[in-house]
Parts: C-alpha cells; structure tokens; sequence
C-alpha cells in the first residue's frame, strides 16, 4: 500500500512539483493538499495520511505554530519542513517543535524521496552539512540572539521585502514588524538594512 502524503504549500507550482515527483514513485501518493497553515492543520487532525511535507511559510497559521499545535494534542504524525529558509537556522526550531527532518527548496529530487523514505521507515532526515555549520558558528553567530520571528523578520528585510509586505505575510501590524526591527538591528549590532545584509551574507543566514 502507497505512504499516503500531504502537501502543504502556498505556492501552485511547488504542489505541482511534489506531485509529480510523487507520481513517478511506486510507494508514494498524495493524501491532499493545503494551501495555508490552518488547511494544512485540519488535513493533518484528520488522521488520513502517514506524513505531512510542510512549508514553514505557510499563510494564517505558519508551519511552525502547525507542528507545535499538532504535538501539543499528542499528534504523532510525522512532519518534514520543505522550505526555502536557512537549514543552518531552521533546523534546530524544527527539531525541538517534533519535526522529523528538513529538506531545502533547492533540493534535488532524489534527496527529497530519500528524506520522505527515510521518515516514513520511522526515521529523521536533517541536513548534517547546515547542521555542522551552524555548530562550528554557534560560539560566535550574532543570530542566535535572535528570537524565531526577530529572525524572520531579519530574513525577510535581507531579501528586500517592504515592511508593509512582512506584516501582511506575518499577519502583524506594520508597527509591531519596525518593534521587531528595532530589537534585531540592536542585538546585531547594525544600524541599517544595509549592514545587515552583509552581516547575513557573512554567517551564511542569506
């Protein structure tokens, strides 16, 4: 019998993509598909599907607040973060919320099947390069001062997002992302959007 999957991700292209690749396995099909957090949550309470791939992005409920919400009530079905956020970040956040691994959008095919195999045989799959860089950092990255939605905002000002796009993506006020701001540009020592991207550039957050 197919591992049934569900697919959570905003974006049309990138569902279309999964399934396509889950199409040409002969042990993986797609249980369905969500295109926010709280469609992606009610697919996973359902108890249909033996793994949920979830975007942390996600609209109305991110993939974090997903997780936490579904280990919070004892729901045990696993979860592989596909995003295109910074591994050397994420990763630890995924691992303590009960993710069982974690596969960058830049992945190729086979080591996306080879991560899903590897959860479904009831192990985990994080990626032990980004894991050992972020160790080798960890006495001396200013980022790790950070808290999750101080360094999603970092991130999301480092790729030239609007303040006004950030608040509409985290579903908070335009005056609470300058707060959140304010606070990162402190605990990294930078006083403009400018020296921060090249002080993610440096640590590899960009």
């Amino acid at each position: 019998m197919k591992a049934r999957i569900i697919l959570a991700d905003d974006h049309q292209v990138v569902r279309q993509g999964l399934r396509e690749i889950l199409a040409r396995t002969a042990d993986l099909a797609v249980a369905g598909e969500a295109v926010d957090g709280a469609e992606a949550e009610a697919l996973a309470r359902a108890g249909q599907a033996d793994l949920l791939i979830l975007d942390i992005a996600l609209p109305i409920r991110r993939g974090i607040q997903v997780l936490e919400s579904l280990r919070a009530d004892g729901i045990k079905l696993p979860v592989l973060f596909f995003s295109m956020y910074s591994a050397s970040q994420y990763v630890e956040y995924a691992k303590r919320a009960g993710a069982q691994g974690f596969v960058g959008k830049e992945a190729d095919e086979a080591e996306l099947l080879r991560a899903i195999r590897r959860i479904l045989a009831g192990g985990t799959s994080f990626p032990a390069q980004h894991r050992a860089a972020a160790d080798a950092l960890a006495g001396n990255d200013p980022f790790k001062s950070l808290s999750r939605r101080e360094f999603e905002v970092m991130q999301a000002l480092a790729s030239g997002t609007s303040i006004l796009e950030i608040a509409a993506r985290l579903g908070v006020s335009t005056q609470s992302v300058t707060t959140y701001r304010r606070r990162l540009l402190e605990k990294l020592g930078v006083k403009s959007n400018a020296e921060l991207v090249t002080l993610a550039i440096l640590h590899g957050q960009i």
